[in-house]
């Protein structure tokens, strides 16, 4: 069902600032009112909740004496160096800080644009742009996080403006998240996935025990890509990766990509990357922002594009342009 949006009065913008025009000037708009799924405020608070809770255990973890570690070797200092106290303590409070604001609601827009330069950083700076290499199959934890902030930041735009068709920060969001899907299957087709996909598999399930219920449950992917070719299998992910990418820059297809997308990542989350563990060190990884491992972090930005496009309006019989009213402070 075709409608329009506009901006309640009260909230309209007097200016719009040049980020905001340079954006429009790339052709990011906003989404198209007359395809996006109705919304409310609950479930984007309910997604801000989830995101917050996964930086407050990153706030914790970053306190282990493993990312200690990580963190050493990244300096180049000693464990009881004064710099590194003063960063891990830095990175601490910075991220309790993200995760007390995105908790509560209060300050989203400041302490988001901060996780997009949080995340950015750790992805320049310690993962050097995702290792694009022979045996990288993933650009690393820091540009998905950034690209999830910016959907925390859209998301809470929308809440205050109620406005989709000019909300460019969530054009934005879509495109870039897009654009990280399609670095994500380049590196599916390199030869060295391709090659050695089962081995991923089977190193989890080395790692969780063959006689566990999940050694079980990675046995069953294992039995099931050898039955249709691992090199088979390794490049089907590639085109479905492709495929949620040309989805998401265009805007299209995704009431079916999506959730695709979504069953994609979880089996990606629960089989290679081990839900993000081993936890049985007290914490999931060395590298600061990687605690939960990365797959989740697309399961939650692809909850965004969920809400946006729901794939239930088919149930429903139509679809309704989303409108959040302005200052809708329903919570959870």
């Amino acid at each position: 069902m075709k409608s329009s949006v506009a901006i309640p009065a009260e909230s309209a913008p007097l200016a719009v600032g040049a980020f905001r025009r340079a954006l429009r000037a790339l052709g990011l708009y906003g989404e198209n009112p007359a395809t996006v799924s109705a919304t409310s405020s609950r479930g984007f608070d309910i997604l801000r909740i989830a995101v917050g809770l996964v930086v407050l255990y990153d706030s914790w973890a970053v306190l282990t004496w493993e990312h200690k570690t990580e963190m050493a070797r990244f300096l180049g200092v000693g464990m009881g160096s004064a710099w590194l106290a003063l960063l891990v303590a830095g990175v601490a409070f910075l991220e309790l800080a993200i995760a007390a604001s995105l908790l509560s609601g209060r300050g989203v827009q400041v302490t988001g644009w901060l996780g997009v330069v949080y995340g950015l950083f750790v992805w320049i700076a310690m993962e050097h742009g995702g290792d694009f290499g022979r045996d990288a199959t993933d650009p690393g934890v820091g540009l998905p996080y950034a690209v999830l902030f910016l959907f925390v930041v859209a998301a809470d735009r929308l809440r205050r403006e109620g406005d989709v068709a000019h909300n460019e920060i969530l054009a934005l969001a879509r495109v870039a998240f897009g654009l990280l899907w399609a670095y994500d299957a380049v590196l599916k087709f390199q030869p060295y996935f391709l090659g050695h996909y089962l081995d991923y598999l089977a190193a989890a399930q080395k790692d969780v025990g063959a006689g566990s219920w999940r050694g079980a449950y990675d046995g069953m992917w294992i039995a099931l890509s050898t039955a249709l070719g691992p090199r088979t299998v390794a490049f089907l992910v590639g085109v479905t990766e492709a495929a949620v990418a040309a989805a998401l820059i265009s805007g299209r297809g995704l009431r079916v990509f999506g959730p695709i997308g979504i069953g994609l990542a979880l089996v990606v989350w629960t089989t290679a990357e081990e839900m993000g563990g081993p936890f049985s060190l007290g914490v999931a990884t060395m590298m600061p922002m990687a605690l939960l491992g990365t797959a989740i972090l697309y399961v939650l930005a692809l909850g965004y594009v969920w809400a946006l496009y729901n794939p239930l309006d088919w149930i429903r019989g139509g679809r309704r342009a989303s409108r959040i009213p302005a200052g809708d402070n329903r919570g959870v």
